[in-house]
């Protein structure tokens, strides 16, 4: 608990005494979760099989239309985390959700079949083959199971063994004659994060804060800020915590150039002077930032990788009684 000392001004007497209020509140408690800030749990991509790549240059109506197939279509490239920061990930409880949806003006035929492959990798991540035929103009939707895997940041989907089914009927062929497909991940169960080596990550977190001691209310503040830091993650990493104002810009840093926090440390500060003072007064928001570059013996986080953090508010003061 935080126990501040408050001098009051009343009736020309000065009494000191241990006081919490409520409007006065310069203890923060939280905690940075480094493994949840990539952006690993929304993994989603829209692809598309155009008229030409099925029908080539063929357009308008034609009386009948032959088999066509087998074609195979590796697709655009689908990034987890568009930071590029990411070398892999570790999955668990992993269900993909792909959509097809036939905009031509034949039959899909059953039996092609859908890879997930990490860049560079010799064997699928996930795979699955369509056991149905998709009529014109109607959408399909699979599903992929698989119990846990090791996905690349950038994986490519390709779509094999794509055929149609031959008609003896008149159909129109134009640009529209496609084959869209959508695909989505369930949030999975991230097992592990591991970043590229020799490329900073950056991790922060901002919450609003007020300490209570405007000018209006308060004067003659003095005393120090406490920072109490847990790092608990077996990676070293350079942490700063920052006073922003009401639009986030910067007002002050508590650790100019940064804290060298080692791999497990724990460390516990007290930092003193008025620019400290005057940017707890002044802040409205408070960011906490921390920093690792990766090395190939250390780039891997694990889902309890975290820092705590207590900001501790050390003062006195005058409250002016009006």
């Amino acid at each position: 608990m935080l126990g501040l000392l408050f001098v009051l001004a009343s009736c020309n007497n000065e009494v000191d005494f241990d006081w919490q209020p409520k409007v006065v509140s310069p203890l923060v408690n939280g905690e940075l979760g480094l493994f949840q800030q990539p952006d690993v749990k929304n993994i989603s991509d829209d692809f598309l099989i155009t008229a030409t790549n099925v029908f080539g240059n063929q357009r308008g109506t034609v009386n009948s239309l032959p088999a066509i197939g087998p074609l195979n279509f590796p697709l655009e490239p689908t990034k987890i985390s568009d930071n590029d920061e990411i070398d892999e990930v570790g999955l668990s409880n992993v269900k993909i959700s792909l959509t097809i949806t036939n905009r031509m003006p034949v039959t899909m035929a059953s039996g092609a079949v859908i890879t997930l492959t990490s860049a560079g990798a010799s064997t699928a991540f996930a795979e699955t083959t369509i056991g149905q035929d998709i009529a014109p103009g109607t959408s399909q939707t699979f599903t992929i199971s698989q119990s846990s895997g090791v996905l690349k940041n950038t994986f490519v989907v390709s779509l094999n063994n794509f055929k149609t089914l031959a008609t003896n009927d008149p159909v129109t062929i134009t640009d529209n004659s496609q084959v869209s497909m959508k695909l989505q991940f369930d949030p999975p169960t991230v097992d592990y994060i591991q970043f590229i080596a020799g490329k900073s990550s950056t991790f922060d977190t901002q919450f609003d804060f007020d300490a209570g001691l405007d000018q209006q209310n308060t004067e003659d503040v003095s005393g120090d800020l406490v920072v109490d830091l847990k790092n608990q993650v077996a990676i070293d990493f350079n942490l700063n915590i920052n006073f922003l104002d009401a639009s986030g810009g910067i007002l002050g840093t508590v650790f100019p150039g940064g804290l060298e926090l080692s791999a497990n440390q724990s460390v516990v500060r007290r930092i003193g002077g008025q620019t400290i003072i005057n940017n707890l007064q002044a802040a409205k928001k408070i960011q906490v930032k921390a920093v690792f570059n990766p090395t190939i013996a250390n780039r891997k986080l694990t889902s309890d990788a975290k820092i705590l953090y207590k900001l501790i508010g050390d003062l006195q003061f005058k409250v002016k009684v009006k």
